[in-house]
């Protein structure tokens, strides 16, 4: 039963789950290199997460806690303005799942998920957000989800 009061959002994202990409940067890379990661989706952008490692941080000498960590490490980000498309897609040349493709300004990117239900929940959201954004309504859906 649904309780007023109750949100429904993984806040403060629309969306958050786990797809399988490539390493950014690298659209041909090998089945062996694409990778399971975190994916949060907001009023701005569809966002790879990229954790670091407890052990990539440290203390200096002073007691303050300093990243030693690869700052080289870039995370895939699909700005809501640049999506021209979003479609489910069955290719042989992606990793065994379900395919997810989104066509941008400057190129398309394919993300593989553990099932077509999920597929459809991310063309969802994706399709929702964007249609936000051409309507003019982004700071709306951010004061939604930002609360």
């Amino acid at each position: 039963m649904f309780k007023l009061g109750t949100y429904l959002l993984p806040l403060p994202h629309l969306k958050e789950g786990y797809l399988t990409a490539t390493p950014a940067g690298n659209t041909i890379a090998p089945h062996s290199e694409w990778k399971r990661t975190e994916f949060f989706l907001n009023h701005e952008a569809l966002q790879q997460v990229i954790k670091v490692e407890a052990k990539q941080v440290s203390r200096s000498l002073s007691g303050r806690v300093v990243d030693v960590g690869n700052t080289g490490i870039k995370a895939i980000r699909v700005d809501i303005p640049d999506i021209i498309s979003v479609s489910a897609c069955a290719d042989l040349t992606l990793p065994p799942g379900a395919g997810l493709c989104i066509n941008t300004k400057s190129g398309s990117v394919f993300l593989v998920a553990d099932s077509w239900e999920s597929v459809d929940g991310w063309l969802d959201a994706i399709r929702l957000v964007y249609t936000i954004h051409a309507r003019g309504k982004t700071d709306v859906l951010a004061g939604i989800i930002a609360t």
